[in-house]
């Protein structure tokens, strides 16, 4: 286990994301969230959260990528900056799900890892389905204000078994 805000960061990492990348993540969310992205090297680039589950606008995610982003060389680059789109951060803000399903079928079609910071977020359901577990990867957080706390620490929760190895590895 690790920090809350240091689980982010390392399942980025352990996802690819690194100094330069771009990683997209929903203007509602807690300054850890952009803070992990910034601690990978990458940078925070926010998109509209919609207002039913306070989440990440899946048309804005869209929208971004059709509009602003083209497919070269397999990778997903920002025309504008030249940087690679290495990862969506889907946040599960307040204990609410955000739509996760619309979200999980646009990073398919782009080929983008989903992570979800399931840090507020322990417990809840979309769909009958835990939070965290869907994307590539999902993260806890055990911090004093959340709802299983340790005083600290968190965790990275993935069914994909050689990005559970690098996460050891990282930590």
């Amino acid at each position: 286990t690790v920090n809350g805000s240091a689980a982010l960061h390392v399942a980025l990492r352990a996802a690819g994301v690194g100094p330069g990348d771009a990683v997209l993540l929903p203007t509602l969310t807690f300054i850890a969230t952009a803070g992990a992205v910034a601690h990978a090297g990458a940078h925070p680039v926010f998109l509209d959260s919609e207002a039913v589950s306070w989440g990440l606008d899946v048309a804005c995610v869209e929208e971004f990528l059709r509009r602003e982003c083209e497919r070269r060389d397999g990778r997903v680059v920002d025309r504008a900056t030249g940087r690679r789109v290495a990862a969506v951060v889907a946040v599960h803000l307040y204990g609410h799900p955000c739509d996760l399903d619309p979200l999980l079928e646009l990073c398919r079609r782009w080929s983008l890892p989903l992570i979800e910071d399931s840090a507020e977020a322990l417990g809840a359901v979309y769909h009958d389905r835990p939070v965290g577990c869907d994307g590539l990867a999902g993260c806890l957080s055990f911090n004093g204000n959340k709802i299983i706390t340790t005083g600290g620490g968190g965790m990275v929760l993935t069914r994909d078994a050689a990005l559970a190895a690098r996460v050891r590895s990282l930590t």
